[in-house]
């Protein structure tokens, strides 16, 4: 759960760097679409897990089917 939370704040941070670039949000990295998109709901996830609360896991589950479908739309509009 920490991994990812620091791997989507250092994602932030990288847009902010970069100059707030379309590309920056929605890009690939490590070959995994919108990143941005999915490490927010296996944060939540693993936090569902962790407190063993399928409320939390549901949740993640409706974030991860709204999020990411639109990020990934977003993603190929952006795309250079």
């Amino acid at each position: 759960m920490s991994a990812g939370l620091i791997a989507y704040y250092t994602l932030w941070a990288r847009y902010l760097v970069q100059g707030r670039r379309s590309v920056a949000l929605y890009g690939r990295v490590w070959k995994v679409p919108v990143p941005m998109a999915i490490l927010p709901v296996v944060v939540f996830l693993a936090t569902g897990a962790w407190l063993e609360n399928p409320w939390i896991s549901a949740s993640a589950l409706v974030l991860a089917a709204g999020h990411i479908p639109a990020s990934l739309i977003l993603a190929r509009a952006v795309a250079p």
